[in-house]
């Protein structure tokens, strides 16, 4: 009697235990869905820095993304070995 006993409670903790687990996997599911359209939400980027070597297509596609999200572009392009990024807008014409 006491092995049935001991056999049944064993089996309702991994029942318990399952239907805990299923309950976290089905959570966890829901968080991974949200974190990835998290990036869809978010405010757009204000400014694009392009260092470096960069490829004619990768340039386009990153400006293409940039002037999607903004009504209103201007592009600043300066050599920063050449001059300093200005701090601000009205320094960017001279």
């Amino acid at each position: 009697m006491e092995d049935v006993v001991l056999i049944a409670g064993t089996a309702l903790i991994f029942l318990f235990g399952w239907f805990l687990m299923k309950r976290l996997d089905r959570f966890l599911d829901e968080n991974q869905k949200r974190i990835e359209e998290a990036p869809e939400q978010q405010q757009p980027e204000l400014c694009v820095h392009l260092a470096g070597n960069i490829s004619p297509d990768k340039l386009e596609e990153t400006l293409s993304r940039f002037r999607s999200s903004h009504a209103h572009v201007e592009i600043v392009i300066y050599d920063s070995e050449q001059i300093s990024f200005p701090d601000n807008e009205s320094d960017w014409a001279q």
